[in-house]
Formats: C-alpha cells, structure tokens, sequence
C-alpha cells in the first residue's frame, strides 16, 4: 500500500475510533439531551471506519466515500475555531494524499 493511501486510513482509522468512542461515552453519560451529537459522532465514525477498511481492501466506492467525509468534516469544523485548526489540515492533507497518482493506481480510480 502506498504512502497516499496509508496516510489517509490511518486518519481515518483514528478519526472513526475517536467518534465511535466518543458517542459511546455520551450515551453512557445520560445521553438522552446529547441525542444528535451522539447521532452524528456514531454515524460518521462509522462511516470514516467504513472508509479505512475500504481503501485498504481497494474497495472502489472507498475513495468517494473518503472525498465526501474529508468535505464533512471541513465543513462542521467551521462551526468550532478550535476544531477548525485540527481538522481542516487533516481533511486537506486527506484530499491531496488520495489524489495523488499512487493512490489512483492503487485504489482502481481513473
């Protein structure tokens, strides 16, 4: 696996375990006011898992899968300065790392 599509799983591995973990944690706590951020954190952590499984397999549908989470997650960083400092560099560093040739080649993309 090349470089370009190790960088991005890991985040990704990372990214979704944190998430997962997180929604766990807000369930366990009397979640039932933290219902939409348990949702959500569940939700695309599994999906950034999802992601990483894919592109390691090769799986096709993997890299937009991977695109579209990279603009979810710039996207409601924004919302949160703090958050934005983090993510937006990941999301970015995402994004050029898949399109780079070796990542096309490696995950079947045109």
């Amino acid at each position: 696996m090349p470089n370009s599509v190790l960088i991005p799983v890991g985040l990704y591995w990372i990214i979704g375990a944190t998430m997962v973990v997180s929604a766990a944690l807000n369930a366990a706590a009397d979640g039932s006011d933290r219902l939409a951020a348990i949702v959500f954190l569940g939700t695309v952590g599994a999906a950034c898992l999802v992601a990483a499984l894919g592109l390691q397999r090769r799986w096709g549908p993997a890299v937009l899968l991977g695109y579209l989470l990279a603009i979810l997650l710039g996207l409601v960083s924004l919302s949160n300065p703090g958050v934005a400092l983090l993510v937006v560099p990941l999301t970015v560093g995402i994004g050029v790392a898949l399109s780079r040739p070796s990542a096309k080649q490696w995950t079947g993309e045109k």
